[in-house]
């Protein structure tokens, strides 16, 4: 494979930057935290992910939410609640 282009020093520092602290140094902490709490109760955090991203990208963005994506959100939160108040039974 043949690179025709020239990486910017930004562009490089951004991708390592993103590379070491993103990924390898946030796993440590993302460990630890399931390790002190609890991996069923810590790991539920995960799914406010979408949500925290959505409400980020308006703040920090200036990204607009619209109606589709405030409405897919609470169709999501309305399924999850009605999942979890759904009673399975198990089967042995």
């Amino acid at each position: 494979m043949v690179f025709t282009h020239q990486l910017k020093i930004d562009t490089t520092l951004g991708f390592l930057y993103v590379s070491f602290f993103s990924m390898f140094l946030g796993f440590f902490a993302w460990y630890r935290g399931l390790s002190l709490g609890g991996v069923a109760r810590i790991g539920q955090v995960q799914l406010l992910q979408p949500f925290l991203t959505i409400l980020a990208s308006a703040i920090f963005l200036g990204e607009h939410l619209t109606f589709g994506t405030l409405s897919f959100a609470a169709g999501v939160i309305i399924c999850v609640a009605l999942g979890k108040r759904t009673q399975i039974n198990a089967t042995p």
